[in-house]
């Protein structure tokens, strides 16, 4: 039996997925803010690049990539991993 399955052999069923985002580099800017003066990435990313509101908007990873990766692509493929089980279950249930 799996650890990601719940249930007895008979009805095993999932009731959650995992999976994760990239990890990337965040320049020495950022990283100081964020790291020794406990401010959250956005408003940490509004202050370095001159931008407001930026978490509800491109991201930092946006700014970083010149847009070619935006916040919500950054959490879309971690949210369709997460999904396997439920996309190829006879893979995960057999």
């Amino acid at each position: 039996k799996n650890c990601d399955q719940n249930g007895s052999e008979k009805d095993r069923k999932f009731t959650w997925g995992y999976a994760k985002t990239a990890a990337f580099l965040l320049p020495p800017a950022l990283c100081d803010l964020v790291l020794h003066k406990n401010m959250e990435l956005g408003h940490a990313d509004d202050m370095v690049f001159r931008r407001v509101n930026s978490k509800h908007g491109s991201g930092t990873v946006g700014k970083l990539t010149d847009g070619q990766i935006d916040r919500m692509d950054y959490y879309v493929h971690s949210l369709k991993m997460a999904l396997i089980p439920w996309i190829r279950p006879e893979l995960y249930l057999g």
